[in-house]
């Protein structure tokens, strides 16, 4: 895998979210941004691969690179509102069952992912970045299944879940970001330990603990 330079990805990721809060959903084509950034074309195709894979972008072929993770609320919406206690109940009954499937199925490249993931977590200064951060974590978790199918709900399940988990981070975590966030980084780390210990009932228990707790702190539910 190529590496990709810190303060490259860094420019990249400030720009991506300098344009979703100014409302633009689409970032500039590829010649534009390789500009804006300074970087050569397949330089750009790195950094944008990398933060593809963070849940910052996704990119539709004829159609341009778009902020956030691809949209499938057009393919799973529901005609009702969709309130957090059924976000945060329906990710308890998917995300325990994936860190089980990724303690039997993953890789050293799995845990290499999980571990650099929690690495970054614990220096980064900015909410904004941390969220990213978690939201790439749990991801890799659902990629560590190995289960192409289960990913898939994973991915429709954040997309409707996200603006909501965001706004309340930032309300909750917003005012004492470390001493908040090192709670949910300290379950992230027990979590990661019991898929590398290839033990599926414990990585499911740790998983539950942790979003139980994620419900508690963030919105107020038990």
């Amino acid at each position: 895998m190529p590496v990709v330079a810190v303060d490259d990805l860094s420019r990249l990721r400030d720009l991506i979210e300098a344009t979703g809060r100014s409302g633009e959903q689409r970032l500039p084509p590829e010649p534009k941004l390789s500009d804006l950034l300074g970087v050569s074309r397949g330089k750009l195709r790195t950094l944008l691969k990398r933060v593809e894979e963070e849940g910052l972008i996704w990119r539709h072929v004829g159609k341009g690179t778009f902020v956030g993770p691809r949209d499938l609320t057009a393919e799973a919406q529901s005609p009702l509102p969709i309130s957090l206690g059924d976000i945060m109940d329906a990710r308890l009954v998917l995300e325990p069952q994936l860190a089980a499937q990724a303690a039997i199925h993953s890789t050293a490249a799995d845990l290499q992912a999980m571990d650099a993931c929690l690495a970054e977590m614990s220096a980064v200064q900015s909410l904004a970045l941390w969220r990213r951060l978690d939201e790439r974590l749990h991801r890799t978790v659902a990629e560590a299944s190995h289960n192409m199918l289960l990913l898939l709900l994973y991915d429709t399940l954040r997309t409707q879940g996200r603006p909501s988990l965001d706004s309340r981070i930032d309300a909750v975590f917003g005012a004492a970001m470390a001493t908040a966030t090192a709670v949910s980084d300290g379950e992230h780390r027990v979590l990661v330990d019991s898929i590398r210990a290839h033990d599926p009932e414990r990585a499911e228990q740790c998983m539950r603990d942790h979003l139980r707790s994620v419900r508690t702190k963030l919105f107020g539910l038990r």
